[in-house]
């Protein structure tokens, strides 16, 4: 007998959901009958995602979001609740990261990577708690990225707000599992996506990135995806406060 995900009736939020692993997300998650909000800083890319659901049968709408803001987030959430009438999955996708050695950048540099990558979980997290907390529901993922967990030259502050996330997704898990609020997170590797191509081509390109790893090859954004849509299921119901590998055996640590 097959097995399927189902998430009719859930209401999803993406952030970042304009492009990369935050578009083939929500339109996985729609796909999986999710209503969708794509909350994205490019209203343009928000609303290309949106169009294209709806135009597959789907419910979605995007929202012009700016994570770093905590009004914007609270504006974000709200018209996903105008929108869907509740908030039942969170994936906090919106991150940036400056390709520098620490030396080289300035404290504009890893202002913005932390504002937007570790402020803009916790604003994000946030403005969705309370919808959460009164439905006693609620799946949120967090994207961590391997570099949190064991640090990447070139991307040190980058790693550091990753980490931010990490340590974050395991407190906060305690701290809402009581009302049935699960809290988990994924750490990608590098993935082929739009915004990582500066990186791997700095880097001597895809094919000599992937020599590191044992799949032989970069995450496509779809392998991402399917574990974040796992996690948003509720077949992770028993699962909180963990951080899942998807970086193709890059990182064989517990």
């Amino acid at each position: 007998m097959a097995v399927n995900i189902d998430l009719v009736g859930k209401s999803a939020i993406v952030t970042g959901g304009g492009r990369g692993i935050g578009r083939e997300t929500a339109l996985l998650l729609a796909q999986a009958g999710a209503c969708l909000t794509i909350a994205d800083l490019d209203e343009t890319s928000a609303k290309s995602v949106a169009d294209e659901i709806q135009s597959k049968g789907g419910r979605a709408i995007a929202f012009k979001t700016d994570v770093t803001s905590a009004e914007s987030t609270q504006a974000m959430a709200r018209a996903a609740l105008d929108a869907h009438g509740r908030i039942d999955i969170l994936v906090n996708n919106a991150a940036v990261w400056t390709t520098k050695l620490f030396k080289d950048m300035t404290p504009q540099d890893y202002e913005r990577d932390i504002r937007v990558t570790l402020f803009g979980t916790l604003n994000s997290s946030r403005a969705v708690l309370d919808a959460m907390t009164a439905q006693k529901y609620g799946r949120i993922v967090n994207l961590i990225s391997d570099a949190g967990r064991i640090g990447e030259p070139y991307l040190s502050v980058y790693s550091a707000a990753k980490g931010g996330v990490a340590a974050f997704t395991k407190a906060f898990a305690k701290e809402v599992g009581r009302f049935n609020i699960t809290v988990n997170g994924v750490a990608p590797g590098i993935c082929n996506t739009p915004g990582a191509q500066g990186f791997i081509e700095g880097a001597g390109g895809a094919e000599k990135l992937a020599k590191a790893y044992p799949l032989r090859r970069l995450a496509e954004p779809i392998d991402i995806a399917n574990v974040i849509l796992f996690l948003a299921s509720d077949m992770s119901a028993y699962m909180t406060g963990q951080i899942f590998s998807a970086s193709g055996g890059y990182t064989t640590i517990g």
